[in-house]
C-alpha cells in the first residue's frame, strides 16, 4: 500500500489537508509536530524555549522514523527537509507532495502564536526569508506540488486523493 508525505512552510495546510486526505482514504494519518508534542507533552514554542531548534529537530527526527513506511498519510515539519535523515526516509514515500502558498498568505494563516521560528518581527517577512531557505529543499524532493493559495481545503484533498489512487 501507498504512502504519502506532505512537506511544505508552517500554515500550508498540511495538518488540515492530510487529516481530511487520510479520513477520504481510510487510511492513518500522522503529523510529526503533533508527534512531538505528544513524546514530550509540551507544546512545541516551550520545546524550543527549554531545548532550542537542535533539540527541537532531535525529536522531530525521531517523530518521523516512527512514521510508518506505507499505508498512512503523513505530514512532515516545515523545517523537518533541513535534515539529512529526514529527507531520506521521506522521499522514500511513494508520493511527496508540496503544499506551496505565498507568505503573506501564510502570515493570515498562522499568526505568531506558538511559532518560535517567527519570533517578534513581520510574520510575511519571516516566513518569506524561511521560504527562501527551504523552497529548493521541497522543490527538489517533492514528487507533487499543490498551490494552497486561495484553494478550498476539498480541492486540495480531491487532488491528493488523485495522486494517492494514480
Amino acid at each position: 500500500m501507498a504512502s504519502m508525505w506532505l512537506i511544505g512552510m508552517m500554515g500550508s495546510g498540511k495538518t488540515t489537508i492530510g487529516a481530511k486526505t487520510a479520513e477520504v482514504l481510510g487510511v492513518p494519518f500522522f503529523d510529526t509536530d503533533a508527534m512531538v508534542v505528544e513524546m514530550t507533552g509540551m507544546p512545541i514554542d516551550e520545546i524550543w524555549a527549554d531545548h532550542g531548534e537542535s533539540g527541537f529537530r532531535h525529536l522531530e527526527r525521531r517523530a518521523v522514523r516512527a512514521v510508518p513506511a506505507s499505508g498512512c498519510v503523513a505530514a512532515a515539519g516545515g523545517g523537518a527537509v533541513l535534515d539529512e535523515e529526514n529527507c531520506r526516509i521521506i522521499r522514500s514515500a511513494r508520493s511527496v507532495v508540496w503544499l506551496r502558498c505565498e507568505p503573506g498568505e501564510l502570515a493570515g494563516r498562522v499568526g505568531h502564536v506558538g511559532r518560535p521560528l517567527l519570533g517578534d518581527t513581520d510574520p510575511e517577512v519571516a516566513l518569506e526569508t524561511l521560504a527562501v531557505g527551504r523552497e529548493k529543499l521541497y522543490a527538489t524532493m517533492a514528487t507533487h506540488v499543490i498551490d494552497t493559495q486561495q484553494r478550498d481545503v476539498g480541492e486540495s484533498v480531491a487532488e491528493l486523493t488523485e495522486i494517492w489512487n494514480g
